[in-house]
């Protein structure tokens, strides 16, 4: 075991640490976490959790806006505005906690990426009820990203109908290959393995394969 001291060289440091990118499904009030390190050839999954993003404390933070459906007054404003600043800063320490979890089994995170069902503006949904659960799926999407931000970690939000095709892509692997190296994911952590992991899997992947790119350019300005 190797003890991490405050007089510990730099680059010592740096060689205990492993660059790892996270991917999340997110949800309303909860998100499907998959770290990942390697390289974009060979990449290595290291964890697949779930996280909560709703503040167990604070009801109104997992649907905000479906206060006001059945209230339109002040009150239901109130709770609206309560839950979400709560979703906020619960997403915000759940992310905090995540990253720091990583640094902590000595991976170092160089991106992210997040993945969501969708991206539509809620003010051209149609219907109350339809509208309120856009507001929440925008508001945990942009929680996280923000918390993400804070974090000092690059982000990527794609739709889950596009992370597909846009891995093919951007990784330039046959869908064989990347199949493969999905299901060898799921080997390595047992179940549950579904749609969200596949895709919070594939986002971390993404988000490796740029970081990677990212400092190929750089590498290559200062030559």
């Amino acid at each position: 075991m190797v003890r991490i001291s405050s007089t510990t060289p730099p680059d010592a440091l740096s060689a205990m640490t492993e660059v790892a990118a996270v991917g999340l499904r997110v949800r309303t009030g909860r998100a499907v976490v998959v770290v990942l390190r390697g390289t974009r050839q060979v990449p290595q999954i290291v964890l697949r959790h779930e996280i909560d993003l709703a503040d167990p404390w604070v009801p109104e933070s997992l649907h905000p806006y479906h206060h006001e459906l059945g209230d339109s007054g002040p009150a239901g404003a109130q709770a609206r505005q309560r839950g979400c600043e709560a979703a906020q800063q619960a997403s915000q320490r759940a992310v905090r906690t995540l990253v720091d979890e990583m640094r902590s089994h000595g991976l170092e995170p160089c991106g992210a990426g997040v993945v969501v069902s969708s991206l539509v503006d809620p003010s051209r949904v149609a219907g109350a009820h339809p509208r309120a659960h856009a507001e929440e799926g925008k508001l945990y999407r942009e929680a996280v990203e923000a918390a993400l931000g804070l974090c000092g970690l690059p982000c990527t939000t794609l739709l889950e109908k596009n992370v597909r095709s846009v891995a093919a892509q951007r990784l330039r692997q046959p869908e064989q290959q990347i199949n493969a190296t999905l299901k060898g994911f799921s080997h390595a952590v047992g179940t549950p393995w579904r749609a969200p992991e596949k895709h919070a899997a594939l986002i971390a992947w993404l988000a490796l394969s740029l970081s990677a790119a990212t400092k190929l350019r750089h590498h290559a300005r200062k030559v």
